[in-house]
Order: structure tokens, then C-alpha cells, then sequence
């Protein structure tokens, strides 16, 4: 009881002491709460109060304060001007993991006063601390430690590692792919393919433009007669289904009559393919006439065979057969 008395007494006598005034300097120190519970936190206030125009020089504070108080953190410093007075402050957070009775000591700060080079020490007052231990009831049993007990995912903590799954393995599927695509010297991404002319089209214009090289004009007849039959060749093979790039002559002629192709517009053709092998096998020289009438039979059947839409108002079939074509 006696020792209670003593503490409230030196704590009013000590705990709120304030800087002093007019030409003075003058520290102090307070504290939250003079008794705490081992391992407690409370807060601490420092500071010193000069006039205007003096210097002041901080202490530097470790990590404790005295052998039994320790500090946790510590705020900046504030700064407040009131009737030619600057007062400083600092908050600390201090605690102490020992039980008893402990002495807080002065913090020690050092001015200068204006056009003076000494430094003058200004103490703040001694605080008093009663650290508190539980209070542990030895008479009752041991009770068991229980862990942690575990709670189930919501799906707000699910759904980001869902989504970062998916986003991997569509990840990994790309690279696979590209590197397939890389292995195998084709595009990332391929053009959008136009639909291909009608055969007609393309044979009329690969003709023509075979008309205008004047390959057989520069003495080059094989390599003319050799691009004639295969623009035909091309075009029989998209206009009727059959390979005729790998068929001869004959086997060509005798599809065409199973297709029953006009007589005369056959005849055309068979002139201009049996020609043609002439030049390119037995080196055969035809004359100038011969060479292009030769690429004229070639264009007249193209155009007697080719297929054309049929008008919107036959809806029983969706191509017709050119004039001359005997179908």
C-alpha cells in the first residue's frame, strides 16, 4: 500500500510536467498510462519547448530506453509555434517484456541559444512504469492447446488462383502452338483465302496473257505449247473432276466423250493437244498460223464448255450447260 502511494505521488509530482516559458528551454516527457500488462503497448511523448531563434540539437534514441523498456516505433517529429515559443514533439511506442517496477530516464536534448556557440543540456522528467504479469491459477488442471481451427475457401480467395490457372494453361496451349507452327516454317496467321475464280475465268485469263507473253514469236514453241496444255489441262481438271494433268492425250479425249461433250468443239481441242506433243516430243516446227490458231481452239472450247448461272427463276438446277455442249 505504501509503495502505491509513492508511485501516484512521484507521477504527479513528474508525469505532466510542460516546457517552460518566455526565455527558458525547458524538455518533457509524458506517458499514456503508468501501469501495463507485460508485452503491452502504450505511447510516450517527448519533446521541448525554446524561443524562438534557438537551435536544437535531438537526441538520437536506440532501440531502448533503459535496460527493461524498449521502443517499437517512433513517429516524426512536430513542430508547434505559440506566443514566440517552438515547441517540438516525438511519439514513441515503447513496451516492456519484464514485470515489476521500472524507472523511465531522462531523455537528454541540447540547444543553443541565438549568436551563442555553447550547447546548453535540457532533461526531461523521470517517468515511472508498473509492468503487470496474468495472474495464473497454479490450483486448476492444464488445459490442451487447441490449434488453429480451419475454415473453408470462399470463392473470393479461390477465384483469383482459378483464374491465374487459367491464364497459364492457355498460355502454355499458344506456345505450343507457335512453336509447332515455327517447327513447321508456316504463318502465325494465315490470310483470309479469297474463293477462287470460276475454272472458266482463270483459263480465259491465263490464255490471254499467254497470247500477249509472244513466248512462240522468240523461237521458244516447247515451252509455249507446254504452258498452252496446261492451262487446259487445269481447266478440265476443275470444270469435269478428272486428273487430267496426269492424263495423255487420249485418255483426256475419251473422258470428254463419257461426258458427251460436243463433237465439234472436242475436235478443236484434240487438234490443238495432239500439236502440241508433236512440238514437245517430236520436235515438230508448226508455222505461224498453226501457233496461234492452235491457242484459239484452246480459248473456243473453254468458252463452249464453261458453266453459267442459271437465272433465279429455275430453282430445279443451279448451273446450265453453255450452247455446244451436248448434255
Amino acid at each position: 500500500m505504501k509503495k502505491t502511494i509513492v508511485i501516484l505521488i512521484v507521477v504527479l509530482l513528474t508525469g505532466n510536467l510542460r516546457p517552460l516559458k518566455a526565455q527558458q528551454a525547458g524538455a518533457f516527457a509524458s506517458i499514456d498510462s503508468n501501469a501495463i500488462m507485460i508485452g503491452d503497448h502504450l505511447n510516450m511523448e517527448i519533446g521541448i519547448g525554446v524561443p524562438e531563434g534557438f537551435d536544437i540539437l535531438w537526441p538520437q534514441l536506440a532501440d531502448t530506453l533503459s535496460k527493461h523498456i524498449e521502443i517499437l516505433s517512433k513517429e516524426n517529429i512536430d513542430t508547434i509555434t505559440e506566443n514566440d515559443q517552438i515547441v517540438l514533439r516525438q511519439r514513441l511506442k515503447i513496451t516492456s517484456f519484464d514485470s515489476g517496477f521500472f524507472e523511465i530516464p531522462s531523455v537528454v536534448f541540447h540547444f543553443r541559444r541565438p549568436g551563442d556557440t555553447a550547447l546548453f543540456p535540457a532533461n526531461t522528467n523521470k517517468l515511472f512504469l508498473q509492468v503487470y504479469t496474468p495472474v495464473v491459477d497454479t490450483a486448476q488442471d492444464f488445459k490442451v492447446i487447441k490449434g488453429p481451427v480451419s475454415e473453408p475457401y470462399t470463392l473470393k480467395e479461390v477465384l483469383p488462383w482459378v483464374l491465374l490457372g487459367i491464364v497459364v494453361i492457355a498460355a502454355i496451349v499458344l506456345l505450343i502452338w507457335y512453336l509447332r507452327k515455327r517447327s513447321k516454317n508456316q504463318p502465325v496467321f494465315r490470310p483470309r483465302s479469297r474463293p477462287l475464280a470460276p475454272p472458266h475465268v482463270i483459263a480465259i485469263e491465263k490464255l490471254e496473257e499467254l497470247r500477249l507473253a509472244r513466248i512462240w514469236q522468240q523461237g521458244r514453241l516447247k515451252l509455249y505449247y507446254t504452258q498452252l496444255t496446261d492451262i487446259v489441262r487445269e481447266y478440265l481438271e476443275r470444270r469435269y473432276g478428272f486428273d487430267a494433268p496426269e492424263m495423255t492425250t487420249e485418255e483426256i479425249l475419251e473422258a470428254l466423250r463419257h461426258q458427251k461433250v460436243n463433237s465439234e468443239v472436242t475436235n478443236k481441242l484434240k487438234s490443238s493437244l495432239e500439236l502440241a506433243d508433236l512440238v514437245k516430243f517430236a520436235k515438230a516446227r508448226p508455222t505461224a498460223l498453226e501457233n496461234d490458231l492452235s491457242l484459239d481452239h484452246c480459248v473456243d472450247f473453254v468458252n463452249e464448255t464453261k458453266v453459267v448461272p442459271v437465272a433465279e427463276d429455275n430453282p430445279k438446277r443451279n448451273v446450265e450447260p453453255q450452247m455446244g455442249e451436248g448434255k
